[in-house]
This record gives C-alpha cells, sequence and structure tokens, in this order.
C-alpha cells in the first residue's frame, strides 16, 4: 500500500471518529478531553529547554531504574530524568513532598550518591478531613498505603518517610539543608503555591527545585508561571517531561 494511501486511511479514520462522537455524547468527551491536554502543552509558557542544555553534559550519566507497568506517579521519562538530576548533581539530602507510591522515592536514593538521604513528605489518607488547604484528585490521596516501593528495598535505609499535612507540617528541622526538592503534592492551585514556598525555605544556597505535573494539572499550572515571574533565577520547563526546574540567581 502506498504512503498516499495509508495517509488518507488515516484521515479517514481520525473523521469517522470526530463523527461518532456526535452521535456519541461519551465518545466526543473523550475527543475533546485528549485535545484540551494535547493544546494546554501549546499554551503553557514557560520557556522550555532540553535536560542536555540545562545540565551540559548530564546525557553522559547513567542511572538505574526498576521498571513497572504498575509505577504509580509520573511517566518514566520524568523518573529517569530525575534521578539523572540527582546523580549528576551528586545530591546529598533530598525533600520531596508527596510520597504517593514511592517509585520517585525510590529512584532518587538509588541514583544518589553514597551517604545521601532522602525525606519523604505524604499526607495520609485518614489525615484528608483536616487539610489546611483545598484539596484536588482526591483518588490519588485516599490510597491504601503509601511509599510501598521503597519498603524492604536496599534503599529502604536510606529514606526517612514522614507523614503530614504539607501546608502544615513543621518543617524546622529541614530548613535550608536541602540540595534538591521534588515538589509533587496536592494539585490545587493553594497547596502548589504553599509547597513551592516551602521548598524555597527548604534549600540550601546552590540547590535547585523540581515541580511535576506542568501544565498537567491546573492548580500547578497556574502557580508556577505566577512564581516565574515573581522568583529571581530560570523556570525551565524540561522537553519531554512534565517537569520543571529552578535554579536561584
Amino acid at each position: 500500500m502506498e504512503e498516499r494511501q495509508v495517509s488518507r486511511w488515516a484521515r479517514r479514520r481520525v473523521a469517522s471518529h470526530l463523527l461518532a462522537g456526535t452521535i456519541n455524547p461519551r465518545r466526543a468527551r473523550s475527543a475533546a478531553t485528549v485535545l484540551y491536554r494535547a493544546l494546554k502543552g501549546s499554551a503553557a509558557q514557560l520557556s522550555r529547554a532540553s535536560l542536555q542544555s540545562i545540565f551540559p553534559g548530564i546525557d553522559q550519566v547513567e542511572v538505574r531504574v526498576r521498571y513497572s507497568p504498575d509505577q504509580g506517579g509520573g511517566s518514566l521519562a520524568d523518573v529517569i530524568t530525575l534521578a539523572q538530576v540527582v546523580k549528576y548533581l551528586e545530591c546529598r539530602r533530598m525533600f520531596e513532598i508527596g510520597t504517593f507510591r514511592g517509585y520517585t522515592t525510590f529512584h532518587l536514593a538509588l541514583n544518589a550518591p553514597s551517604g545521601s538521604h532522602v525525606y519523604t513528605l505524604d499526607l495520609a489518607a485518614s489525615a484528608v478531613p483536616e487539610a489546611k488547604l483545598e484539596l484536588t484528585d482526591l483518588q490519588l490521596i485516599q490510597k491504601p498505603s503509601s511509599g510501598e516501593w521503597f519498603q524492604n528495598t536496599e534503599c529502604q535505609p536510606r529514606i526517612t518517610q514522614l507523614f503530614g499535612d504539607s501546608a502544615a507540617f513543621d518543617y524546622s528541622a529541614y530548613e535550608g539543608k536541602m540540595d534538591f526538592v521534588f515538589v509533587d503534592g496536592a494539585h490545587s492551585y493553594e497547596y502548589a503555591m504553599a509547597d513551592s514556598l516551602t521548598a524555597r525555605r527548604l534549600l540550601t544556597s546552590g540547590g535547585i527545585i523540581l515541580w511535576h505535573d506542568y501544565p498537567t494539572y491546573p492548580g500547578v499550572w497556574r502557580c508556577l508561571e505566577v512564581l516565574s515571574r515573581e522568583w529571581p533565577g530560570s523556570f525551565v520547563w524540561v522537553e519531554g517531561t512534565a517537569l520543571v526546574a529552578w535554579k536561584p540567581a
């Protein structure tokens, strides 16, 4: 079959899908959702850059990854990027806001230098009714357990699991001591902003913050574009991921 015929076949398939959507509202909503997600990437305003241009030479960094189709959290590209960053920067004290299943936590600990440590904070499902700020995406919070990915693994001794509301937690023991902070907590604008302000307080001089879920969730999207106009330094959306990095000026 010639390529022109294949192209026409593809266009007909898309047209028939759209036509079916006008008849079947459920399919129409599904198509609209896909289109909306695709257009968010075009509408997002943070500058984009490859990981290599942000961290020259990082493409030579090899990382360890334990793959699972049921990993939870971000994409494999996101996880590999985070693992490369902590290894490239030789981060020794890391703080993660939002543990979920602990897949990212595990890989941060797995790829960081010997003697490093990861602190990870999560809101227990039982604490949802007492949350200080507005919550969204409750299905990601009301989970049966937290951090199961690193339990009983080689990385567990290098991970401290903390529980609490990120908007009310006492961070005094960690402030100004972290080389790397990963913000991946609740997705509402209020929590994204509160967690971002916390992340900045946690950083040591020369530290770096990475956020997840830009521009996937509106609250995170809006928060980061507001901060990009207020904080000194550079906010960069890492190409091929849902990650944004900020390095102080």
